[in-house]
């Protein structure tokens, strides 16, 4: 019963809350539906996924089908099992991100992360035994003052009712930038980044990221989780680069 009133107190908060500051879309400023900070059009003109390869993400033609995996994994198959995203990197998704990491519009880390949980749901994705941000080198973390990959992470994890874990692995190595190296140059800069610095005892952990490039950070990650006895590892991001 107490449960009962308190989830009806907190959704006529909401409510009020939303009556008096309507949310706004973070792209053009006009209304935002639902209860979402986006409108209408821009919701639409977001550049979705469809068909994706069910291993890393990566947009296939919309006339592949699901549950197929692309040329590469099948090649040299990556450490972690499934992947999901939900946009791909251009256009209003870049703008969404950079304004996140760059312009610290934390606004847009609920935004985001809602549309992903909201996507999860809707496409009854198996759920974790608990959510692993990608976790910042804590001179980045100082810098930035926050890390982005937590952020998206939260609104998922309340969702869902599943643990954050913020703690089990760490980033022990500051890299050079990954944005201008190449895949090869990737994986060799990333090697080592990461520790596991307490046990695990889930099985099945989703690292969420905001955006999964080539694959070598959630690789890299999920090799170590592997290492330490993790069964399963997926991948959660906003945005998949094509």
């Amino acid at each position: 019963m107490n449960m009962d009133v308190t989830s009806l107190r907190a959704s006529l908060l909401q409510r009020l809350i939303s009556t008096v500051y309507p949310p706004r879309c973070v792209l053009c400023g006009c209304h935002g539906f639902g209860d979402m900070d986006i409108c209408v059009d821009c919701y639409q003109d977001l550049p979705w996924i469809g068909s994706a390869c069910m291993q890393c993400a990566i947009p296939l033609s919309k006339h592949s089908g699901d549950h197929l995996r692309c040329g590469l994994c099948l090649k040299e198959p990556p450490l972690f099992d499934r992947s999901f995203s939900l946009f791909s990197y251009e256009k209003e998704a870049v703008t969404l991100i950079h304004q996140l990491k760059f312009n610290e519009k934390l606004a847009n880390s609920r935004l985001l992360g809602n549309m992903l949980a909201d996507a999860i749901d809707k496409n009854a994705i198996e759920l974790p035994d608990c959510i692993l941000p990608v976790p910042l080198y804590k001179k980045r973390l100082r810098q930035r003052g926050f890390n982005q990959s937590i952020e998206l992470a939260r609104p998922v994890a309340n969702t869902f009712g599943i643990p954050l874990d913020l703690r089990s692995v760490k980033r022990v190595r500051d890299t050079q930038s990954q944005t201008e190296l190449d895949r090869q140059q990737r994986r060799k800069n990333i090697r080592a980044a990461f520790e596991v610095v307490e046990p695990l005892s889930a099985q099945h952990v989703v690292v969420v990221d905001d955006v999964v490039t080539t694959t070598s950070t959630v690789n890299e990650i999920a090799r170590i989780l592997k290492r330490a006895g993790v069964r399963r590892v997926d991948v959660w991001s906003i945005a998949r680069a094509v």
